[in-house]
């Protein structure tokens, strides 16, 4: 299906230069890596203070 449609386009679409930067990338990227950290951090304490997993 993406070949007829590609076959049908007579030339690439052109893009915006500012489309992504990539720094918003980069830290939205962060903020969900530390968010998730955060969380199974916080799971992990969870767990340890029910008596499900060994304290360290």
């Amino acid at each position: 299906m993406l070949s007829v449609l590609t076959a049908r386009v007579p030339v690439p679409a052109d893009e915006p230069q500012d489309r992504d930067p990539g720094f918003l990338t980069l830290a939205f990227t962060v903020v969900r890596v530390l968010r998730r950290e955060g969380r199974s951090a916080f799971e992990r304490r969870c767990a340890r203070a029910a008596g499900t997993l060994p304290h360290a």
